[in-house]
């Protein structure tokens, strides 16, 4: 009696814990609200999630983008990239991503739930390289612009005389200097497109070269304006390698971010900078996104120990020096000025950009820079329609085969049927507890792993009730029968079952998503059918040998 009672409490104790684990409940959740803060919610959680099929979301398809050659083996690259990104999806807040290697080239991305697409690639993609450059004060590029002017002379007016943009005739290029230098000759100010002055400057080049005359000496030393208009034309001047080869020793050319108006006229700035960086983002701990009153959104960063350390010996070299934030070789704002030496924090201003886009590059710099360069080659949306059909067929599925079954089930075997339909009916409340436990997202894979458990299931209390029917056929008692019969059967039983489990951790081990869903289903329903058919049959065996006393002389079977 007291095995038997010890068995019915173990029994309802795992029923009601499954209960919990399966009973939706109110959580405290960090979310952004319509203007991109984050905020502390009270939502509705359900512990079995549905995956990318069910609810729709993002697939992406990821290589190594090697344009360049200067990748020597891409599994390796794409290893490497792979803790990366998990750890920017992780920060993005996608619930049961799926992020693994696919192949020796490439990597699948899945997010169930996303809203907005465009954004998630973004992150996924950005290189989110970062470097602190300091700004070319020796007007470096000043004393080679007549030899580039030369040199695009040469090539003819293949390169040199494009047809110029709406910023480059001579009407908008007097306007854009007369922004920056009075008719006398005196300087005045301006006002960008944030509302802030600026310094006054005087043109580059007054002669007018192919390429000097597309270029305006901003207000911050090494800093170029260019007509927006522009901007393709003189990238493409650039790109000439003779220019490539004339540019300064020691420095490199980076375009700003944002580009700015005046009056009608829209620029955006071109920076000369020291080609070696004073320190990379490869020392940054923690960032993350603020807005502050005079600088407005930005992104508050920290180094470790050893960053903070060479951040502070640098800076202290370059007392009043303008130093460039450059992110994946775009200057981020504007250069600010080193009033002294800079330790563990600092910060980079985001400009007249929003608090989501400080967000979302405060996620990446914490999640490290790609070691490679990542493109796109496939991506899908899954609609929520498709996702709620699916999940309606399921269902639908799922129904008639346990009604199958049970119909079966007492048909044939009748009492011993019955008992074996209520240990089926644990059988379904323990498995989804095991996913929800191992937090498994449900797909429509898993739905049919799971149908298929359920037959598994059945398929164990058959073996017992054939052999419980062998041994009463041998004239032993029902008690001694029914001993006998899961005795014998349960070797049968945990071989297969052990079988079938290897055999889902292979599907498991080198399947893609979906292959991963079925096979996580399937070990979780044979795990519980394997308890089902073993302890809680039996146990509802006992109970009712105990409620006749031990005198059943016959077994409905």
């Amino acid at each position: 009696m007291t095995n038997l009672r010890s068995r019915i409490l173990l029994v309802i104790g795992l029923l009601l814990a499954s209960a919990w684990s399966l009973f939706p409940r109110t959580v405290v959740e960090r979310n952004r609200n319509k203007d991109g803060q984050f905020v502390y919610d009270t939502v509705r959680r359900v512990p079995l999630k549905r995956g990318l099929d069910l609810q729709g979301g993002m697939h992406l398809a990821l290589e190594v983008d090697d344009a360049r050659g200067a990748v020597a083996n891409c599994s390796e690259a794409i290893d490497r990239a792979l803790t990366v990104v998990r750890k920017r999806i992780d920060e993005f807040g996608t619930q049961e991503p799926l992020v693994q290697k696919e192949g020796e080239c490439r990597m699948i991305v899945e997010l169930p739930g996303i809203d907005d697409p465009q954004r998630a690639q973004d992150i996924v993609q950005k290189s989110a390289f970062l470097q602190f450059q300091i700004t070319d004060k020796t007007g470096a590029l000043d004393k080679v612009l007549p030899r580039i002017d030369a040199i695009l002379r040469e090539r003819g007016t293949a390169l040199a005389g494009l047809a110029p943009g709406a910023g480059g005739d001579a009407a908008s290029k007097a306007a854009l200097q007369g922004l920056f230098t009075g008719d006398s000759g005196t300087t005045k100010g301006g006002k960008d497109s944030t509302g802030k002055g600026i310094a006054a400057s005087t043109p580059a080049d007054p002669k007018g070269g192919p390429f000097s005359k597309l270029l305006a000496t901003g207000q911050t030393p090494g800093e170029f304006l260019v007509v927006m208009a522009d901007v393709p034309r003189v990238t493409t001047f650039l790109a000439v390698p003779e220019v490539a080869a004339a540019l300064p020793p020691g420095k490199v050319l980076r375009w700003g971010v944002d580009s700015s108006g005046y009056g009608t006229l829209w620029y955006r700035s071109l920076y000369v900078l020291d080609a070696r960086p004073i320190i990379t983002g490869e020392y940054l701990r923690d960032a993350k996104p603020n807005t502050v009153p005079v600088e407005g959104t930005v992104v508050e960063f920290t180094l470790d120990n050893e960053g903070g350390r060479r951040f502070k010996s640098e800076t202290a070299k370059h007392i009043k020096d303008f130093m460039a934030i450059v992110l994946d070789d775009k200057v981020t704002g504007r250069p600010p000025v080193i009033q002294s030496a800079i330790g563990t924090r600092g910060q980079i201003t985001m400009g007249n950009r929003d608090l989501q886009a400080a967000q979302d590059l405060a996620l990446v710099l914490r999640a490290g820079a790609l070691p490679v360069p990542l493109k796109v080659v496939d991506v899908r949306t899954v609609s929520a329609s498709l996702g709620e059909d699916s999940i309606q067929k399921g269902i639908v599925a799922g129904v008639i085969a346990v009604l199958l079954i049970v119909v079966i089930m007492v048909g044939y075997y009748r009492f011993s049927g019955a008992l074996a339909v209520a240990a089926l009916l644990c059988y379904v409340v323990y498995t989804m507890a095991v996913l929800a436990g191992f937090n498994a997202v449900l797909t429509l894979p898993g739905i049919a792993g799971m149908v298929l458990s359920i037959g598994i299931a059945v398929d164990a209390n058959v073996l017992i009730f054939e052999r419980i029917r062998e041994e009463l056929d041998r004239s032993k008692t029902v008690r001694l029968a029914i001993e006998e019969g899961f005795k014998h059967a349960t070797s049968a039983i945990v071989d297969t079952s052990a079988a079938t489990i290897l055999t889902a951790a292979v599907l498991y081990q080198y399947g893609t998503g979906p292959v991963r869903g079925f096979a996580v289903t399937l070990i979780a329903g044979i795990v519980a059918s394997v308890f089902t058919a073993i302890f809680v049959t039996k146990t509802f065996y006992l109970i009712w040998l105990n409620r006749s006393a031990g005198t059943a002389e016959t077994l409905s079977i």
